[in-house]
């Protein structure tokens, strides 16, 4: 070959290589994290491709991605998780940028799921299970548009093992717990009688009533509720009640000790103040 082709074939090596190498040097590494845009945490297992170039990758556990080779200029990024909508905008490409994607939640159809929704009230005595009885918020909400007066909506909606007697002629009212699946032992009439045993009464976590001691009950003291407590409980706007729960006698024994021998009334109100749980 003559010196004047050899020039020519080195000519079109370098036109070559330089034609083979404007591609490479306009292709750059891109790298970023995806969000939750409510929370901030990173998002695992998130697609991110640019379409228009056929890539794609997968985040890691930290929300990462990486693109070894992706061209300057502006490309079309996109994301895909079934728990966020679908992200796609348009994203300058340049060198040293690392990118941030915030993802916003969706809701998810889960079909073939039901969902079961229940008052508080009754999640509560599912949750109290056999050893109590509760009026919850929603019950006494219903009866308060009817009812002007806690004691009516007792008499309404009286749990199982709640019996109200109110005595005549003293202005007294006793609250009575005694259930509806026995009768009393006998050690229990020869300690505390036939009538009516009365319930130890609490209100936001005070005791404002306790009952008298067997002793008195031997001796044929009649238990009757103080004058104030009888007119509060009487007179109490069921608007101003939250919920009332009514525990056994065991139940109440072991969170009362002694004074819950015979059960309680538990009453809690909207006044947050002075309230202990």
């Amino acid at each position: 070959m003559t010196k004047r082709g050899m020039r020519a074939w080195r000519g079109v090596a370098v036109v070559a290589a330089l034609v083979c190498a404007v591609p490479a040097q306009a292709q750059i590494r891109v790298e970023g994290e995806v969000l939750d845009g409510h929370s901030g945490l990173p998002v695992q297992g998130v697609i991110v491709q640019f379409p228009d170039l056929g890539i794609a990758v997968l985040t890691d556990s930290m929300g990462y991605f990486r693109f070894d080779a992706v061209p300057r200029g502006s490309q079309i990024i996109s994301t895909y998780h079934f728990a966020y909508d679908a992200l796609a905008a348009v994203t300058p490409i340049v060198l040293g940028d690392v990118l941030a994607l915030n993802l916003t939640p969706r809701p998810i159809e889960l079909r073939g799921v039901a969902v079961d929704v229940r008052p508080r009230g009754e999640i509560e005595a599912l949750t109290a299970g056999r050893g109590s009885d509760f009026i919850g918020p929603e019950a006494i909400e219903r009866l308060a548009q009817r009812n002007s007066r806690m004691l009516e909506v007792l008499r309404t909606k009286a749990p199982p093992r709640l019996q109200i007697r109110q005595q005549n002629g003293r202005g007294g009212m006793q609250f009575c717990i005694q259930s509806s699946r026995r009768r009393p032992s006998i050690q229990e009439l020869r300690d505390l009688g036939s009538g009516c045993h009365p319930a130890l009464l609490v209100m936001d976590g005070v005791v404002i009533y306790a009952p008298p001691s067997t002793s008195d009950f031997v001796a044929d003291v009649a238990p009757t509720l103080p004058a104030d407590v009888a007119d509060m409980l009487l007179n109490q706007n069921p608007n101003e009640i939250e919920s009332i729960r009514v525990l056994t006698p065991t139940d109440a024994f072991f969170r009362y000790g002694d004074a819950g021998r015979l059960g309680a009334v538990e009453v809690v109100t909207k006044r947050p103040s002075g309230r202990r749980r």
